[in-house]
């Protein structure tokens, strides 16, 4: 008997919710496969078995689950299974079947009885799984016709940004540095690349690479934290950027960035922005950053200060483009493209001094981007 055990998707979440079983109780698995949909706050992602045996079910669809739990054994024979069944205090959980009463998440359930939303309207959306997100659907709906002043519940998603924004304000003391970057030449250079190639390279785009091209030179700006006196430094630079596609805060990791060329980071951008939109990442693409990137672009904006995710050390967010005059060498006025350029640095790790030479350098690949093509 092998126990299959729920792995930690997502730090910030104490519990998940087994969404469904993708193989029925008690199917024969030949092998390494997937077996259930698991939904974090930030994602959903697929628990595959670990070997070959035949499925009995611990936990069935809609239920919630906490990491490490074991949600499933596989046995080497149906025998096996037969007698855990016969000796077992409780059955295992079964998995909705079509034209079932629908399942509830122990967290919808709580939810719903939270704001007085009624089994009928809970039947009413027609789900075999019914998760807290389709609560907050509901509760949205009725707070759109409530007075200003009713109470509004903080969707699940939000409330996990608003636990990692805790941490980070409690933990790491942070100190801020800005540039007034010339853009110019680089979005003449991601007009062409965009041309060229037909990706989206934006300015964002040409940042990541940029930062990333950097991290030999400025390991601790990669590196992570562990305890006192000691940093974990990074072997490839895992870059960040934050997303908001109006259904919450996402933060998709463009991997290995260094390596990547400017085109096939806005393609992966471009994906993201996509899957932000729909709420379908999977958690491996939303892990395994150390260093992260903030576009703030939105028009009028001037200066941002993001945080510093807890587990790195340093954050660079970007401005709207603001257009000014300037006189060139000879007293004629010309416009000039300029963005500012912020970092946001983990003081315990790095100084001053260190976190101005990697702004410097960022600040001189955008003015001088052909490296970045």
């Amino acid at each position: 008997m092998i126990g299959i055990e729920l792995p930690t998707l997502n730090t910030n979440d104490s519990s998940y919710t087994l969404v469904e079983w993708l193989v029925p109780d008690g199917s024969s698995i030949e092998g390494e496969e997937p077996l259930a949909v698991v939904e974090t706050s930030k994602a959903s992602e697929e628990i595959e078995s670990t070997g070959p045996g035949i499925l009995h079910v611990l936990v069935g669809g809609g239920q919630d689950c906490r990491p490490g739990q074991t949600i499933a054994y596989l046995f080497e024979s149906a025998e096996e299974r037969d007698s855990y069944r016969a000796s077992a205090a409780t059955p295992a959980a079964a998995s909705a079947s079509p034209g079932a009463e629908p399942s509830i998440t122990n967290a919808a359930r709580e939810l719903a009885d939270r704001h007085g939303v009624s089994e009928a309207e809970l039947r009413g959306l027609g789900r075999t799984v019914v998760r807290t997100a389709d609560v907050e659907a509901l509760v949205r709906r009725a707070a759109a016709s409530a007075p200003a002043s009713a109470e509004r519940q903080l969707s699940k998603r939000q409330r996990t940004v608003g636990a990692v924004v805790t941490e980070s304000m409690r933990t790491v003391p942070a100190a801020a540095a800005y540039a007034k970057v010339d853009v110019g030449q680089a979005e003449e250079l991601a007009r062409r690349l965009s041309e060229r190639t037909g990706s989206f390279v934006s300015l964002p785009v040409l940042l990541i690479k940029a930062v990333a091209r950097r991290h030999a030179a400025h390991p601790l700006m990669f590196a992570a934290l562990t305890d006192e006196g000691a940093v974990r430094e990074s072997e490839r630079a895992h870059v960040g950027v934050t997303m908001d596609a109006g259904r919450g805060l996402y933060t998709p990791v463009v991997h290995d960035a260094a390596e990547l060329s400017s085109d096939r980071i806005a393609d992966l951008l471009t994906g993201f922005r996509s899957k932000a939109f729909r709420g379908t990442f999977q958690a491996a693409e939303l892990a395994g950053a150390n260093i992260m990137v903030a576009p703030h672009t939105t028009e009028g904006t001037v200066l941002a200060t993001p945080i510093v995710f807890p587990g790195q050390t340093c954050v660079l967010s970007v401005g709207a483009v603001d257009d000014q005059v300037r006189l060139d060498a000879q007293g004629t006025p010309r416009t000039h493209r300029f963005v500012h350029l912020g970092l946001v640095y983990d003081h315990r790790v790095v100084n001053g001094r260190d976190a101005m030479a990697l702004l410097k350098d960022v600040k001189e690949e955008l003015e001088a981007p052909a490296a970045l093509g």
